[in-house]
């Protein structure tokens, strides 16, 4: 296993706080919808088709598939995904329902709809803004999967994808950039902590059950 040090210094994390940064910069410095109405001016064809794909990356669907296929590699690895899973979803939802309330653009900018790009088949959703639960799924997946992976590439990659979903909530009028920026650091915070609780603070519990180690169907 490699160390925590090792893992904090992955390109992909660098990634990460560069996105970070320019986000939060984004929503100290600008207001609100600013980020939400340039991007929606730059709308178009295959912009429309790639985010509105790119961003069911973002869906518990995917979880699901993405557990399967770590299961039958490691057990270890999908129980990692599965309390990932379950304590981002119970986080996000709570921050949604109970704590923000927030509107999404649809109902804060409700009679000047009309006057936006909007994307065709695109269900929009008015309530529970804050935080973006996509944005938090997205991350807590690339978040897990680059700290059970050594290829840096991959790494990279799922890290990418991450962004691009937090841009696609934005793109398709569903979010605010705050809104995926904060579901940003759920995502990969409740990762990160599940992964460095069970691997480092109480490696008895799973990491060194050899049992867990092997897969359903490959076993090395």
């Amino acid at each position: 296993m490699e160390s925590l040090k090792d893992k904090l210094q992955s390109p992909a994390l660098l990634m990460y706080v560069l996105y970070f940064l320019t986000a939060l910069a984004l929503v100290l410095f600008l207001d609100k919808g600013t980020f939400l109405f340039w991007l929606n001016q730059r709308h178009n064809p295959f912009g429309d088709v790639f985010f509105k794909s790119i961003t069911l990356l973002g869906e518990w669907h995917i979880f699901v598939i993405v557990g399967i296929i770590l299961l039958l590699y490691r057990v270890y690895y999908a129980i990692l995904l599965a309390f990932t899973g379950l304590f981002h979803f119970l986080i996000v939802q709570f921050l949604k329902v109970i704590v923000f309330n927030a509107h999404r653009p649809s109902l804060q900018f409700e009679e000047t709809l009309s006057s936006f790009n909007l994307v065709e088949g695109v269900d929009l959703h008015s309530l529970y803004s804050m935080p973006s639960g996509h944005s938090a799924s997205a991350f807590a997946l690339a978040t897990i999967l680059i700290l059970l992976t050594k290829n840096k590439l991959l790494q990279v990659i799922y890290m990418l994808l991450a962004i691009l979903v937090a841009i696609s909530r934005v793109y398709l009028f569903q979010h605010f950039m705050v809104d995926t920026l904060v579901g940003s650091v759920i995502g990969l915070l409740v990762s990160g902590v599940i992964w460095w609780y069970f691997s480092f603070k109480k490696p008895s519990l799973l990491y060194n059950m050899n049992p867990l180690h092997r897969g359903l169907i490959f076993n090395k």
